[in-house]
């Protein structure tokens, strides 16, 4: 899957991005750290104003420099950095992006793979059975009641007969000698008489109107696996991120520790490890949803955020 790198590429100061500069291109019998390194000097840019424009780091764009890239986080860090920094110097980002590949090929570009230091959680293979158990529950309670129900209704009708109507039957059963008679008719059962009327509410009406208001109240949702869970070694805290939509992450301590480094599917998640002073990255705030003690806070509000994990 791809990295997104619409918010690097937009966070290019407006100042900056409208100089008009000399065409340059890479100098091909250099690597393409330092191709790149000798283009931002030809430009007389320096690592500082590149990290102000591309929002990377000053130490990650050093590592792509030297060469370093086991430096970085994660390879589609590193291509996304790469493509930010080329388009930063005027480049073409795409082809840029695709001789990093050629000069450093890897599997990684067709298959993510899992960062160190990080694991799946296992799935219970018994939710299914638990489901079915409910759902026999649920059925048989179901049951139970409305077979009551049924076998109740008769002494019910019986009951509600009222004294006249059980005189008047009681006094037609009785045997009579002689010619019969007839008399006026009985009346009619209580269950037999017509309803009143119904009248329809009118919404608006101060007099009629009977529709029940909307709530205003927000529900808090709960945490509900939709994917992989990623998590660090170690003791794990209260609080989870999912992706809402396919994201980048990045979770780094004091001094740039990267914790984690990867792009997470819709419905992926990673459990935050209980260490104090962590910071989230994402590429999209509105798309990362944080859960604390398996109830949602709601999306984050900016691309990064500290996380009180502890304390």
């Amino acid at each position: 899957m791809p990295l997104d790198t619409g918010a690097l590429a937009d966070g290019i100061r407006p100042e900056i991005q409208h100089i008009k500069r000399p065409r340059i291109l890479l100098d091909s019998t250099l690597d393409i750290g330092s191709a790149l390194a000798a283009a931002r000097r030809s430009l007389g840019l320096t690592l500082d104003e590149i990290s102000e424009t591309t929002r990377v780091r000053v130490r990650h764009l050093e590592a792509i420099e030297s060469g370093q890239f086991d430096q970085l986080p994660s390879r589609p860090f590193t291509i996304g950095y790469v493509h930010a920094y080329a388009k930063a110097l005027g480049l073409d980002a795409d082809a840029t992006a695709a001789r990093f590949r050629t000069e450093h090929p890897s599997p990684d570009d067709e298959v993510l793979r899992t960062p160190v230091g990080v694991r799946h959680e296992r799935k219970s293979g018994g939710r299914g059975w638990i489901m079915a158990l409910v759902a026999v529950a649920v059925v048989a309670v179901v049951g139970w009641n409305v077979t009551r129900r049924v076998m109740a209704a008769p002494t019910q009708k019986a009951a509600a007969v009222s004294p006249t109507h059980a005189a008047a039957l009681a006094q037609a059963n009785t045997a009579v000698s002689g010619p019969y008679t007839l008399n006026a008719p009985l009346p009619a059962p209580p269950e037999a008489t017509a309803p009143a009327p119904y009248v329809t509410p009118v919404a608006g009406s101060d007099a009629t109107n009977t529709v029940a208001p909307k709530s205003d109240v927000a529900i808090a949702l709960p945490f509900a696996p939709q994917g992989h869970i990623y998590s660090s070694p170690g003791a794990a805290s209260a609080l989870i991120i999912q992706a809402k939509k396919s994201i980048s992450l990045e979770v780094r301590g004091p001094g740039g520790v990267v914790y984690f480094a990867r792009e997470l599917a819709a419905g992926e998640a990673y459990r935050v490890p209980a260490l104090p002073n962590l910071t989230a990255e994402v590429s999209n705030p509105a798309s990362a949803e944080l859960f604390e003690g398996g109830i949602s806070k709601g999306a984050f509000t900016a691309a990064q955020m500290p996380l009180k994990t502890v304390g």
